[in-house]
């Protein structure tokens, strides 16, 4: 309830600050024309119906563009987070796209692809210390030994 009224009263500045800026906006443009027709700007009257009017397309406009700002950083929000349960293949670590056929290759792709169109993450490899014993030790340890010499 207090997030709510938090959010409230965050809309209700939102929109004032929107209304106070298409006021300004349209009294200024009203202000130039007056210059320009010939007419003494500095004469209060006839700013009252761009005062409201300019306020009144502010907040709108406002309003939709507070609002879209909200949905995209829900969507952002959305796109960046996984499924929560992954298919994943236990020997070559593919993933298997939703609602796929399991028994199709087409369904399956690479986690680093996955996760790459899911996301805004990107990957670069590389190979662990223990990864390059297990697979290249016998080249490993004759390097090792080529820079302590």
């Amino acid at each position: 309830m207090v997030k709510e009224t938090i959010n409230r009263n965050r809309y209700i500045l939102k929109t004032g600050a929107a209304f106070l800026c298409g006021s300004v906006l349209l009294m200024l443009l009203s202000f130039i024309q007056k210059v320009i027709a010939g007419y003494d700007p500095f004469i209060l009257k006839g700013y009252l119906v761009p005062f409201l009017f300019g306020g009144l397309s502010g907040a709108v406009v406002g309003s939709y563009v507070f609002r879209v700002g909200k949905l995209n950083a829900e969507l952002r929000q959305r796109l960046n987070t996984l499924e929560s349960f992954l298919p994943i293949c236990s020997n070559c670590k593919r993933v298997r796209k939703p609602d796929s056929d399991p028994e199709k290759m087409e369904s399956w792709e690479h986690i680093e692809s996955y996760i790459s169109n899911k996301t805004s993450s990107r990957f670069s490899h590389g190979i662990c210390p223990e990864c390059i014993e297990k697979l290249y030790g016998d080249i490993s340890g004759s390097r090792d030994s080529c820079k302590k010499g």
